[in-house]
């Protein structure tokens, strides 16, 4: 065999040895990940309700639109309230609505920045104490709630501050980290709760695809207790700096 032909068979042996050695680490990084069997974008909710029983006057809302702290919603004339007055109640004003016992009305405001995604009153409608007026979502925080199917060893390897990486319903991705972890059992099988906070999720250009509701994909990071953790976490930080991933 020349030098020639030797060089030859030790580049092909070399090169086939790192491509094995690669395909092996990348395997074992995708065994350290996870897909949520579902997962959706969770925000705070203000529900908009009566105090006391009456009719809707005025409304200053539509489904959808966006409003903010403070902002006058709804404004309801009230009899119920009238009578509670004359019997020697004294209803008090707070940051949810403005009471006019002179008048008789209730004005109904908002209590955080959002949008209105469920809407009951109408001008005109009577509402009995209690019910609900509106439901108010609010701009922010935006986070995920994802459940997962694991085996026993792998619950073990949900850790807080894990990556999740984020699939919008577009393919495009938001980074984010456990912040929270839950076991519930349902049908006799145990799901993995966990949720996520990203704060790409309020980036005004996802808008329309991470409001409170909209289905998304969450891949989780397990813990890697594999002979291969060091290699593998070398090799992805190798690829990350260099642009590749």
């Amino acid at each position: 065999m020349t030098w020639a032909n030797r060089f030859r068979l030790l580049v092909g042996v070399t090169v086939i040895l790192a491509l094995m050695a690669a395909l092996t680490l990348l395997y074992n990084q995708r065994q350290s990940r996870v897909a949520s069997t579902t997962a959706a974008i969770d925000v705070p909710t203000a529900v908009v309700g009566s105090g006391y029983g009456g009719v809707v006057t005025l409304s200053s809302v539509e489904l959808g639109q966006p409003v903010t702290a403070g902002q006058e919603l709804f404004v309801v004339h009230s009899p119920d309230m009238l009578h509670a007055v004359s019997q020697g109640s004294d209803p008090q004003s707070n940051e949810a609505y403005r009471v006019d016992t002179e008048a008789g009305t209730i004005t109904y405001t908002a209590v955080i920045d959002g949008q209105v995604t469920g809407l009951t009153a109408t001008a005109g409608s009577y509402l009995p104490p209690g019910a609900s007026l509106a439901t108010l979502s609010a701009d922010s925080p935006r986070t995920v709630l994802a459940e997962y199917v694991l085996e026993p060893t792998d619950y073990g390897r949900v850790e807080r501050g894990a990556a999740v990486t984020v699939n919008l319903a577009d393919d495009q991705q938001v980074e984010g980290t456990v912040s929270d972890v839950t076991v519930v059992t349902e049908d006799g099988q145990a799901v993995t709760r966990v949720r996520v906070e990203a704060p790409g999720l309020t980036d005004p250009r996802y808008e329309h695809l991470t409001r409170g509701g909209s289905p998304v994909q969450a891949v989780l990071s397990l813990r890697d207790d594999g002979i291969l953790a060091g290699p593998t976490h070398e090799m992805l930080s190798f690829l990350t700096k260099i642009g590749l991933r």
